[in-house]
């Protein structure tokens, strides 16, 4: 008898604790364990928007779910929701989204795809993190992650 996988169902797995950010809300809408970034979208107001600059270093602060208000990985977060978000240090580990027709390999390096995806390490980029699962998927796939 085979054992299906399920889905964790939390952002953050585990590893070392993750700095935890709450105070900010959201620019745009924001899906749990998309990678973000703190904006200034006009004037002095600070929004939170998922990373929008590909291949750029960044620290690895991921959306996790909204458990304060009972809701899980599936409920995204509007426009002027408090974002809730986790910065990951060294051997914390994620549950992040991967765009679709990414082919990624245990252990290979990962970094921002620029839309709060992750994309597999190019030469020239910035890795953030590695991949603790093979993904080879033709569509969008979360996978868990472990920051350097």
């Amino acid at each position: 008898m085979a054992i299906t996988p399920l889905a964790p169902n939390t952002i953050w797995l585990g590893g070392e604790r993750p700095i935890e950010v709450g105070d900010l809300a959201a620019g745009v809408a924001i899906c749990p364990g998309m990678l973000v970034e703190r904006y200034v979208p006009s004037g002095t107001l600070v929004r939170v928007r998922p990373h929008a600059t590909a291949s750029v270093a960044t620290a690895p602060n991921f959306a996790v779910e909204q458990s304060m208000v009972n809701k899980g990985v599936n409920d995204g977060y509007a426009v002027n929701d408090l974002v809730q978000s986790k910065i990951g240090r060294p051997g914390s580990t994620f549950w992040a989204i991967i765009p679709s027709g990414q082919n990624i390999a245990f252990g290979q390096k990962l970094e921002s795809n620029g839309d709060g995806t992750l994309k597999a390490y190019a030469t020239l980029g910035a890795a953030l993190c590695s991949a603790k699962e093979t993904v080879n998927r033709s569509e969008e796939h979360t996978s868990e992650l472990q920051s350097p």
